[in-house]
């Protein structure tokens, strides 16, 4: 975790579910995250991810993991407890194109 206890809204960690390592990237916000059993909703992180433009933001040189894809229809939830390695936030701009493909994908005003 960070030092508040939970982790924050566009922070890159990797998740451990069963066998299985994963990238995500949070995406619920944090007075969510912060709440006694709250669940936090993510998005996956991918190398090579193809799927409908719009809904991939490739993450740039300024962001953990540059070159990898946040792929917007791939929505999970992760155990806090699950969550081993904080690899750093987004930037702004990253997280501002992922927001406008998550209300597209949820054609959200």
């Amino acid at each position: 975790m960070n030092t508040a206890g939970y982790p924050l809204r566009g922070q890159l960690w990797e998740y451990v579910q069963g066998s299985r390592q994963y990238r995500v990237l949070i995406i619920s916000n944090d007075e969510y995250n912060e709440l006694p059993g709250a669940i936090p909703w993510a998005l996956a992180v991918e190398r090579g991810a193809t799927g409908i433009p719009g809904y991939l933001v490739e993450l740039g040189a300024d962001d953990p993991l540059p070159g990898t894809v946040v792929v917007i229809p791939r929505v999970v939830r992760c155990d806090s407890t699950a969550l081993r390695h904080n690899l750093g936030f987004v930037t702004n701009s990253a997280l501002n194109a992922i927001e406008r493909g998550l209300r597209e994908f949820l054609n959200l005003p």
